[in-house]
């Protein structure tokens, strides 16, 4: 019976795995896109990265939330980045993988800021946060160059379509406690590099 309820409990991980794993495959490798060094008009360029390799199986998906939309950015694979280019003033993200972690930005105009991803043990498959990187950080450029760019496709699109579902239900069930917490991440205006002309 015990081992029954093993070999069921096995294959209930490994299906979640593989399910988080072919999400990965939605995304695409990329040139360095333009926004990467120089945001439009009026507009910041957030650069998401991962990497670490821990958890690497295990997807996290990234929402930009600030109009209580759950707004697709993309999914962040282990040693890749993305691009994300946003209006400029308060934002807040969320990261999901196992649960839901969030970080709020006040991006000025002009300005390219940087985000880990950062994977945590879970009691499942791994848990994400958002950790910010001032441009000023002596970690800031082997992070980058550990990751590759990649971006959306139409079928990342369409994974994220089809997960809205569960992604708001892990929003649901944990901004609130995020709110009321406390050393909330934060990326202030002043954190950022200036865009290339």
């Amino acid at each position: 019976m015990a081992m029954g309820k093993f070999r069921a409990a096995f294959l209930a991980i490994g299906t979640m795995l593989l399910l988080n794993a072919c999400a990965s495959s939605h995304m695409r490798d990329a040139p360095e896109p333009v926004a990467a060094t120089k945001p439009a008009e009026n507009a910041a360029t957030l650069v998401l990265m991962r990497p670490s390799f821990f958890g690497g199986a295990i997807q996290s998906s990234v929402y930009d939330i600030t109009t209580g939309n759950s707004e697709f950015v993309g999914i962040v694979s282990a040693g890749k980045k993305i691009a994300y280019e946003a209006p400029a003033g308060k934002r807040r993200l969320m990261v999901v993988g196992e649960s839901a972690d969030f970080m709020d930005a006040d991006f000025a105009a002009d300005q390219i800021y940087y985000a880990r991803v950062v994977p945590r043990l879970g009691m499942w498959k791994a848990r994400f946060s958002l950790e910010p990187v001032p441009a000023s950080s002596s970690e800031l450029e082997s992070d980058l160059k550990s990751c590759t760019w990649v971006e959306n496709t139409p079928a990342s699109h369409d994974w994220a379509r089809a997960n809205m579902q569960s992604v708001d239900a892990k929003k649901a069930e944990y901004l609130d406690e995020w709110e009321k917490g406390t050393d909330k991440p934060f990326i202030a205006q002043d954190t950022g590099r200036k865009a290339h002309p």
